[in-house]
């Protein structure tokens, strides 16, 4: 299958990151097979390759890998929010790792909305001896750092200057049980900020291109967008009408097949909707999975795949859109991808199958409630009820 993607010119950008240990690398013009492998494809985005010095993408790509669970985008998109990549004040990062001028923040004195942290390391990593100030391009402050600080170039210290230290402890900070299934949790740990987590994730979907893979495949199962959306709170949350989810993301995001099947199909010219009239869902792609079970995917900007094709669990099926008024969208108030399921006829709850795949616990559709995930209706606790049917893993949250 020849990617429409490659046809429309959407480029890999091959970075040189095969030496770097924990990563898998492959540059391919089609899904085909990389994907259904459950490899990694690094395939930043061309906002990803402007933004981030060369050198430091390469950095947040393999110590990123150290952590199942944990994207790379969502480490860049942290040092994206923190200090520019290390640029913050007129700084640059050099050879060394090292940021120069060194990178400082305001006193933490209580004043211009900071806590009052009174000096906790004598000056000796912020030069201040009467308040904390955050400190490097990951902006730790001095007991954080305490904590979390790692040698990541293997020198024998631990300078939150250094940005291969800096990258390595904030990896440390975002997955302290070794691997992350709630990146909305993780980032929101790193700093509590609901504002924070939602700005660090608009960055995460900048900075991923649109053949980026979503990794490992669980049980024969993808999660159906790329890692950076793969959060219980996303998983979860209700549809307005009638059991589906809608998954909230920037038009061009990736979409992956959740699971094996046949292409049933596949509208790549739906015009933009008027109210009242058919082509609510827009363009569409629709998945013929095994045992009766149907996958359906409303309002792409793009579709990948033809009627026919057969496709694997994690293959890139085309990119998402739903920007209202425009070509594709259908009926539609925002950007999202809409994903229904159906088992055997009936129309089940996806968000229990999301979970599970998120939890390494996935669970057929034919296991799947009808009920349980419309708003304003009875709701289910699909954590609690997932935990019952597929216990998490020992050594998982």
């Amino acid at each position: 299958m020849i990617s429409k993607l490659a046809a429309a010119g959407v480029v890999v950008l091959a970075i040189p990151l095969a030496a770097l240990s924990g990563l898998v690398v492959i540059v391919s013009a089609t899904m085909s097979g990389s994907a259904a492998a459950g490899q990694a494809v690094f395939a930043p985005s061309d906002e990803a390759v402007a933004d981030i010095p060369a050198a430091l993408l390469r950095v947040y790509a393999a110590q990123s890998a150290a952590c199942p669970g944990l994207p790379w985008q969502v480490v860049a998109a942290i040092g994206k929010v923190e200090s520019n990549h290390g640029r913050f004040g007129g700084a640059s990062i050099g050879a060394d790792g090292v940021a120069a001028p060194p990178i400082i923040g305001i006193a933490l004195d209580g004043t211009n909305g900071t806590a009052a942290i009174p000096d906790t390391d004598s000056g000796i990593y912020d030069t201040d001896t009467v308040w904390d100030r955050a400190v490097g391009p990951f902006q730790f402050i001095p007991t954080s750092w305490t904590i979390y600080g790692r040698d990541g170039n293997g020198d024998g210290t631990r300078d939150p200057q250094n940005i291969f230290d800096a990258v390595r402890a904030a990896v440390a900070h975002l997955c302290p049980h070794g691997s992350v299934t709630d990146i909305e949790a993780a980032i929101f740990a790193y700093n509590r900020s609901t504002e924070y987590v939602e700005l660090v994730l608009e960055w995460a979907a900048t900075y991923t291109g649109p053949l980026s893979a979503v990794g490992p495949l669980v049980g024969g199962y993808a999660y159906p967008v790329p890692l950076g959306y793969a959060t219980e709170a996303i998983a979860t949350r209700p549809h307005h009408d009638y059991p589906a989810a809608d998954i909230a993301l920037p038009v061009g995001t990736s979409l992956f097949a959740i699971a094996d099947g046949v292409i049933s199909v596949a509208i790549s010219n739906a015009d933009i909707y008027v109210p009242g009239g058919s082509g609510r869902c827009g363009n569409t792609v629709i998945i013929e999975g095994i045992h009766g079970t149907r996958y359906t995917y409303c309002h792409l900007s793009l579709v990948n795949v033809n009627v026919g094709d057969q496709v694997a669990a994690g293959e890139l099926l085309g990119l998402s859109g739903g920007q209202p008024g425009t070509p594709g969208a259908g009926n539609t108030t925002g950007p999202h991808l809409h994903l229904s399921v159906r088992a055997y006829g009936q129309a089940v709850c996806p968000q229990p199958m999301l979970l599970g795949i998120i939890r390494h616990t996935p669970i057929p559709p034919a296991a799947a409630p009808t009920s349980g995930c419309i708003s304003g209706k009875a709701g289910t606790d699909w954590a609690a009820w997932l935990s019952q049917i597929a216990p998490v893993p020992t050594g998982r949250a």
